[in-house]
């Protein structure tokens, strides 16, 4: 099958229907190959961290051409100006991508982390305890990008999801602090 046909008539999956949570990509702001989207809400508990990634497994069968090139490429290759994709612009910008307003297959992890920020391992839970993951339907909300979060959260104008972000970020810093991992300033990238 060609890249069109491919991108036009995803396999047909068992998928659950969660085109209601808010979720958001963040991304540069000329990205258009959105794989990743996530919302937080409060909990009870906690908070219940929802994070999807496209499935491109739903359009791409094993073994087909399209497969067989992305072994070949391993990731998609950055450089100054241009871009070689994993897989084709049809699927990765267009079909497969997380864009504002369409539904699209994803893996949506759910994951329930306690008022501290912790998984339930941390807190002497069992490994896959609060933690699930199911084929869904998705539909993200809004395209966002690194300054407008972060200019969002400085003014105080940011979605509740996106304050929580930033409160579960700081509270899983201060986990990995307390288990004493290590971590090493990285060089800006832009």
């Amino acid at each position: 099958r060609s890249c069109t046909q491919v991108a036009t008539a995803p396999r047909a999956r068992r998928a659950a229907d969660r085109t209601d949570l808010a979720l958001v990509t963040i991304d540069p702001p000329t990205s258009r190959d959105l794989d990743q989207a996530l919302h937080i809400a409060r909990t009870q508990h906690g908070y219940l961290v929802s994070y999807a990634i496209a499935d491109v497994a739903a359009f791409v069968s094993s073994g087909d051409a399209v497969d067989i090139e992305a072994h070949k490429r391993g990731e998609s290759l950055y450089g100054a100006g241009s871009k070689i994709p994993l897989h084709p612009y049809v699927l990765s910008e267009g079909a497969a991508s997380l864009l504002p307003d369409e539904t699209r297959p994803a893996l949506l992890w759910e994951i329930e982390l306690d008022h501290q920020g912790r998984l339930a391992w941390e807190a002497g839970g069992a490994l896959a305890e609060g933690v699930r993951v199911q084929r869904a339907l998705v539909r993200s909300r809004e395209k966002l990008d690194y300054a407008g979060v972060q200019q969002q959260l400085d003014s105080g104008t940011g979605s509740e999801s996106l304050t929580l972000l930033r409160e579960v970020g700081q509270l899983r810093e201060a986990c990995e602090r307390a288990r004493g991992g290590v971590s090493l300033p990285r060089a800006e990238q832009e």
